[in-house]
């Protein structure tokens, strides 16, 4: 992974095994890309089912999400957008159709080439040698529109504020007086551009962070429950039901991204 000076996101490419994530979004763009097996992923209100040497590119602010029915290997490759600025500017302008590409074997053994374990550190060089062939890819084969709706609206900014605020007592009216809009307006872009709303997205993101201590952190779910932003144990359990499925203590037997 690299992390750039201020700590935001900038480049991760892991190698998962039968991968299942619940329907998410975030502000930096993923490419996914099967090595073998089907992988089934949705993304926007497509159902796409990606065979070996298939990928999925998943632009900013896109709902997308992994299930995996039948076995199958695959890189989830999330980069910063600024990495590949002309492929991004082009985004910006254009809104995606049809997010399915084939990449060629030659292009898979660079990436297995550069990334020889499941998950493991590159240079920025690597990183640009990596995206820059797939991105050339997506740019080629996936279908694009001009966009109807600006890119940069609220809910970008709304998005990596919660990302670096989310543990804390915030609410849709304090990110929307951050951003600069009226509430209403913000609720009604989570609605229209995420289909999720606020609050959920709110819950989603610490229930995030809490299966990464979980995971990684020797602390008590009370701990790890006002760590990651709630008020209570209680309302820790009921979220993290609604967002996963199982409860926290079982979080352990169940694979996320």
């Amino acid at each position: 992974m690299i992390i750039d000076s201020s700590k935001k996101y900038y480049f991760s490419d892991a190698l998962h095994k039968n991968v299942e994530c619940f329907p998410h979004l975030h502000t930096h763009s993923e490419i996914v890309l099967t090595t073998s097996g089907v992988l089934t992923m949705t993304a926007g209100k497509k159902t796409y089912k990606l065979k070996a040497g298939e990928a999925l590119f998943i632009p900013p602010l896109e709902m997308h999400s992994f299930s995996s029915p039948e076995d199958n290997v695959c890189h989830v490759i999330m980069f910063s957008n600024d990495l590949i600025p002309f492929f991004f500017n082009y985004i910006k302008k254009n809104q995606i159709e049809d997010h399915i590409f084939t990449v060629s074997s030659d292009i898979i053994n660079m990436i297995n080439a550069i990334i020889p374990v499941p998950k493991n550190d590159v240079n920025p060089i690597d990183a640009q040698a990596i995206l820059a062939p797939l991105c050339r890819e997506a740019l080629v084969q996936c279908a694009f529109s001009e966009r109807s709706i600006a890119y940069e609206d609220p809910l970008f900014y709304a998005l990596e504020y919660m990302g670096e605020h989310f543990a804390e007592n915030i609410d849709l009216k304090t990110v929307a007086s951050k951003v600069g809009v009226h509430p209403v307006t913000l609720s009604k872009a989570f609605s229209l551009r995420a289909g999720v709303s606020f609050n959920f997205y709110l819950k989603y993101l610490r229930c995030i962070n809490a299966t990464d201590l979980i995971r990684n952190e020797n602390m008590t779910f009370t701990q790890i429950a006002y760590e990651s932003g709630f008020g209570s144990v209680r309302s820790f359990n009921r979220a993290f039901i609604e967002i996963f499925g199982v409860t926290p203590s079982n979080y352990k037997y169940t694979s996320f991204v």
